[in-house]
């Protein structure tokens, strides 16, 4: 019985490291970037780190710029409507992902709602996004297993197993929110964790790759300072939402 639990055990991990070799890197051909009536801030407060572990993991860390006038409350509010709402800023209509970065954001889909049946992002929610950072295509499935105002927790998932874990922590401030992410991607796999480690590190995130995908956090979240207080008292019809900025 034990000899045959490790057979089954030692399959999965087997097919869990081809799926990563026969995985193909994400082809998809990228629009121009948004015209908005507005541009990144500095985001040089932002503090960025990352570490490749001794069983070849990655794990990163970021402090995002302070929030001014935003909640944690407006944050999961805005995570929660961002796969399913639009926005009018003058006379064109774009996705709130579309705005959330606009120049590096194609689409984010639902895949599987939420467990309580709730729309938009919620736990148990299955989402597949589409993205690049700099010349990088990152097609990627995730797995909401935390949501709440105190953060959100992200599983990416190959062939419905888990390779990576994001977390995103709002604390409230006297001026708003700070905003934390950690994320370690990798296995710890008995056996078989430092090939799919070295997978992921040379094939799905090599090193310059990381950097990009770091600045794009850096980026977008920065964005919410000037859009999203708006955005949270904007006239909306259903989930349209009609974006006015003085």
């Amino acid at each position: 019985m034990l000899k045959t639990g490790f057979k089954i055990f030692t399959y999965i991990i087997v097919l869990f490291a081809i799926g990563f070799l026969v995985k193909p890197m994400p082809d998809f051909p990228h629009h121009t970037p948004i015209t908005l009536p507005w541009q990144f801030n500095d985001t040089s407060l932002a503090k960025t780190n990352y570490q490749y572990l001794d069983n070849g993991q990655i794990l990163f860390t970021i402090t995002h710029v302070p929030l001014i006038d935003i909640t944690p409350k407006m944050l999961t509010w805005f995570y929660q409507n961002l796969p399913i709402s639009t926005v009018q800023i003058g006379q064109e209509k774009l996705s709130w992902y579309q705005i959330f970065h606009p120049s590096e954001h194609k689409s984010i889909n639902i895949l599987q709602p939420a467990t309580d049946g709730s729309s938009g992002l919620g736990v148990g929610a299955l989402i597949e996004k589409k993205q690049w950072f700099g010349s990088y295509n990152n097609l990627t499935t995730e797995r909401v297993v935390e949501f709440s105002e105190q953060g959100i927790t992200f599983e990416l998932e190959l062939a419905g197993l888990s390779f990576a874990k994001i977390e995103h922590v709002f604390t409230k401030t006297t001026t708003g929110t700070e905003y934390r992410v950690s994320g370690l991607i990798g296995s710890d796999l008995p056996i078989i964790a430092p090939v799919i480690n070295l997978i992921i590190r040379y094939k799905l995130f090599p090193e310059p790759m990381i950097k990009q995908w770091i600045r794009h956090q850096v980026e977008e979240v920065n964005n919410l300072n000037v859009f999203l207080p708006k955005l949270y008292h904007a006239e909306k019809q259903g989930t349209h939402y009609l974006l006015t900025l003085d």
